[in-house]
């Protein structure tokens, strides 16, 4: 193995909260709340319509539903839909925690009110956040080799919430991101926990001391 310090090239670019927040708060006069429970999925479009979801509480996982892979995780406050206006959105899921508080209303009624508000400001900042959160993605899907995939989906790990990461195993966060066997991404971790690089306990991530960058 080939040592390096850890590195920020990972870590995701500020997330504009107060944009989000102004965003909700215009928006959730007119949606709808929402039922959901650990492991609820949510259509991006239902009986042909577009929907906007607000995320207030908890984090959802976003997921290809072709093939059920994770693209992303977001946590709340977040606001989801308006990236959405192709067939493509069709293809893809909301996942939601077991403590997530969503609701929802039509897209069309939400770019309404974007537009009778002036909020296109806070919009095109988190548009330009997601944009940011898909080129992270395809990063993550062009790492040439199994460990670089593996170490890339480390540090993504060590940059979710706190909530999260106690919520969700290493393995499993892996597994679902990549098309990795699961013996196989074990076998990884076992030997960077042997070598002191990183600390898992109960399954679950605690600490990324260094990873080194060849394995």
């Amino acid at each position: 193995m080939s040592d390096s310090p850890n590195i920020n090239i990972f870590r995701h670019g500020n997330k504009p909260e107060q944009s989000i927040r102004q965003l909700l708060t215009a928006l959730n006069s007119q949606a709808t709340p929402l039922l959901t429970r650990k492991g609820t999925l949510l259509q991006y479009v239902t009986d042909e319509i577009n929907y906007c979801y607000l995320l207030h509480k908890g984090h959802v996982v976003i997921n290809r539903a072709t093939d059920g892979l994770s693209l992303n995780t977001e946590t709340a406050p977040f606001i989801f839909g308006f990236s959405m206006l192709t067939p493509s959105s069709c293809q893809l899921t909301l996942c939601t925690s077991a403590d997530a508080v969503l609701s929802r209303l039509p897209l069309d009624l939400a770019v309404k009110i974007i537009q009778q508000q002036a909020l296109w400001e806070p919009l095109c900042h988190v548009m330009t956040h997601i944009s940011s959160r898909i080129f992270t993605h395809c990063t993550r899907l062009s790492q040439p080799g199994a460990y670089d995939a593996i170490r890339y989906l480390l540090f993504e790990l060590s940059l979710e919430s706190e909530e999260f990461r106690e919520s969700e195993s290493v393995v499993k966060y892996i597994q679902s991101r990549c098309f990795l066997s699961r013996s196989g991404i074990m076998a990884v971790l076992s030997t960077l926990r042997r070598g002191g690089y990183i600390e898992i306990k109960n399954g679950k991530l605690i600490l990324i001391n260094c990873l080194p960058t060849k394995f």
